[in-house]
């Protein structure tokens, strides 16, 4: 019987650090949240986000059939020079070990169906539907023991898992983690262009976005001070 406390089994034994899984469906409000950050041109140069929305805020649009979001994660400690190569390889693996337990059609025969930002899926908002973290206010996805020092990737899967084998809700998994993020502003005030105020990341002021070597508002995170 597929669960998602077997695949989450396999993806552990595998080597990735996390696993969960989340039913496909449609990201209103998320979608919503985008669109409204993308008319104010916040996003910068990344005109991909402009391209491809119905697929990025629905993944069963972007792979026709998928039932099931499963969510790995990897540490950047575990992670390698290369992450989407180590990422994708540690899936491909998981993709075959599925096939041979569940048989050929547990994922599509006709679209790509594993991803490490690879293709517009909101993977941070994936990893809080799959039960794993949540949403901090640098706009990161923090898992409440791993940090927010992590490669997301996924398996988009054709089959359902039993909603009584799912993830329990993140309000239970976290225990009140949230609150503590909320009542936190060290990733702001750490920021050193003010890319965070308000709590909405303006990536045209991001170091991290115009030269990839900024992780301020991250190593700050006290969530991260226990995995550094």
């Amino acid at each position: 019987m597929l669960t998602s406390e077997n695949i989450c089994n396999i993806a552990l034994e595998i080597g990735f650090d996390a696993c969960g899984t989340a039913p496909v469906h449609r990201l209103e409000n998320d979608g919503q949240f985008m669109d409204e950050w993308i008319a104010q041109r916040l996003h910068g140069n990344m005109s991909y986000l402009e391209r491809n929305c119905d697929k990025r805020y629905d993944p069963s649009i972007l792979v026709p059939g998928a039932q099931t979001v499963v969510v790995c994660l990897l540490t950047y400690e575990h992670s390698g020079k290369d992450y989407h190569r180590r990422v994708k390889s540690m899936l491909y693996a998981l993709d075959a070990k599925l096939k041979e337990a569940f048989g050929e059609d547990i994922v599509s025969q006709t679209h790509q169906h594993i991803f490490c930002d690879s293709a517009p899926i909101l993977e941070r908002r994936w990893c809080v539907e799959a039960g794993l973290g949540f949403i901090g206010k640098n706009h990161q996805f923090i898992h409440p023991t791993l940090g927010s020092l992590v490669h997301p990737g996924e398996i988009l899967i054709n089959l359902p898992i039993n909603a009584d084998n799912a993830p329990l809700p993140l309000e239970r998994v976290t225990k009140g983690i949230q609150k503590i993020c909320s009542n936190c502003q060290l990733c702001i005030d750490a920021c050193p262009t003010g890319a965070l105020r308000n709590e909405i990341w303006d990536a045209r002021q991001c170091v991290a976005y115009t030269t990839h070597n900024c992780l301020e508002c991250q190593t700050i995170c006290p969530y991260n001070q226990q995995s550094l």
